[in-house]
């Protein structure tokens, strides 16, 4: 019986595939003519190879920036809530260096070396070409997440911090790349053009400076935000009730 509605599902689908595909070709989007809007892009983007990633900028780039800016105003407003005194934070360094830490099969943590490595190298690829394909900056942050994301799952928070990844420096890494992003979206307002025409930047640089400070910002938010949640909730809880008091 699944079998069966399985094959049934999957015609649906090809059936519904090819409909789509015969209205696309009879309403003349892959007769081979540019409409009039299409043709004005391409050669007003005649300047650079990366037409798609131009349009992106050019045309949808205050969109991209006010989106940039809702995540940051996502991140603050974590930070803000879940926020602690310095004395707080010295209070749950000492109860997370009493916790037991959980040790993963030496098999597991190996293995999560190598997928993190991996993850990292193929990230830091999509930003730094990111001008080849729009948002490349977000989606080379969002893969770094998920790298964070597994060292938090096999080797704890508290591992992460005692090799330099704590909140102080993550949050100042995560203001760098946003300081990339205002430098790259200003500068051109000072060489006599508009707000955000990267394109009287040097080459690609406009878009290469843009995608690297958005991968930096949105890495290291997330981890920030990770790192502010990582936190046991008998040690959170256990240190507000001490405030209260």
């Amino acid at each position: 019986m699944g079998a069966r509605r399985d094959v049934v599902v999957a015609l649906l689908l090809l059936m519904a595939m090819a409909v789509l595909s015969y209205s696309a070709v009879a309403s003349g989007f892959a007769s081979g003519s540019l409409r009039p809007l299409g043709a004005e892009y391409l050669e007003r983007a005649a300047s650079t190879p990366e037409v798609v990633t131009a349009i992106v900028w050019n045309y949808r780039g205050f969109d991209t920036l006010f989106e940039t800016f809702v995540f940051f105003l996502a991140i603050a407003g974590t930070l803000s809530v879940l926020r602690l005194s310095s004395r707080q934070e010295r209070e749950v360094r000492r109860n997370e260096e009493r916790e037991p830490h959980r040790k993963m099969d030496e098999i597991v943590r190996v293995i999560t070396k190598l997928v993190v490595v991996a993850i990292v190298a193929v990230s830091a690829s999509i930003a730094i070409h990111g001008q080849l394909t729009p948002g490349g900056g977000f989606q080379a942050g969002s893969a770094m997440a998920v790298a964070s994301l597994l060292l938090f799952v096999v080797f704890s928070k508290f591992v992460l911090e005692r090799s330099g990844l704590t909140l102080r420096h993550t949050l100042t890494a995560y203001a760098a790349g946003l300081a990339v992003i205002l430098v790259t979206v200003f500068l051109p307002v000072l060489m006599g053009g508009h707000l955000l025409q990267i394109d009287l930047l040097p080459g690609e640089s406009g878009l290469l400076s843009l995608d690297v400070g958005e991968y930096t910002a949105v890495t290291f938010g997330f981890l920030s935000v990770f790192l502010v949640l990582g936190i046991s909730e008998w040690i959170f809880k256990g240190v507000l009730r001490e405030e209260v008091k």
